[in-house]
């Protein structure tokens, strides 16, 4: 099979493992990607969530310096929960005030990777159904996924209610991270997929749910899933 102009930034393990896809993808082909390290470099939802603190607009939180060392205390002692709580400081907030700053913030983003997104519309192209599995909150990933080639229909993020326009601290379940990326992916999509894209132990179970798992990496620092893809046999790309 020739290697579409999409597949060649990526090395030939890859390109293999999803031409293997290709060649027999199956009805409603499905592919699920990570955002944070992996259709972009560093994590968006991250630098949000500091742009927040930096301009003090979080309500329940006025004048308070040390939210985001909290932050990473959280996410050390549960990644799911910490990111969840990240999205729960929002609470107070209008949503539509979320979504606008969110706009800004994915336009002014200057870490997506140009490979991903060929690779995004590549997959379309061939019939594949793409979507976002992150647990970067549900607004500003949307916005990102939106400018590389996703429906903002199939964007799937960390969340918490919203009551009245209004965000609230009370979680949209399951929380998207580890686990609960496969189940949103059950309860949401319906279908496994047939290929998953990741870059981080939170992206695990999703990794291994699919038909075929791909890692991203960046070579500066390398992922940590390295020895567990050695051990799957699984591909890695780093950029």
């Amino acid at each position: 099979m020739v290697v579409p102009s999409w597949l060649k930034p990526f090395n030939v393990d890859v390109q293999d493992a999803i031409l293997k896809v290709l060649k027999d993808p199956g009805t409603a082909p499905l592919a699920c990607f990570d955002a944070d390290g992996t259709l972009w470099s560093m994590d968006i939802g991250e630098a949000f969530f500091r742009w927040l603190i930096a301009g003090d607009l979080l309500p329940n939180f006025r004048g308070e310096k040390e939210i985001y060392d909290r932050y990473e205390k959280e996410v050390e002692k549960s990644r799911a929960d910490g990111y969840f709580w990240a999205v729960s400081t929002m609470a107070g907030i209008p949503v539509e005030d979320i979504v606008h700053w969110s706009k800004q913030m994915a336009y002014a983003w200057p870490n997506y990777r140009t490979a991903m997104h060929d690779l995004v519309l590549g997959l379309k192209a061939a019939g594949f159904e793409v979507w976002i599995v992150s647990a970067t909150n549900k607004w500003t990933v949307t916005e990102g996924g939106k400018l590389i080639g996703f429906d903002p229909n199939q964007v799937i993020g960390m969340a918490a209610k919203v009551k009245d326009g209004v965000i609230t601290t009370e979680p949209e379940l399951p929380l998207v991270a580890n686990a609960g990326k496969v189940e949103i992916i059950d309860r949401v999509i319906g279908r496994r997929p047939d290929l998953a894209f990741g870059d981080s132990k939170g992206d695990l179970e999703m990794l291994e749910y699919a038909r075929q798992a791909i890692v991203v990496g960046e070579r500066s620092a390398p992922t940590s899933l390295l020895p567990v893809a050695k051990e799957k046999g699984w591909p890695v790309h780093e950029f």
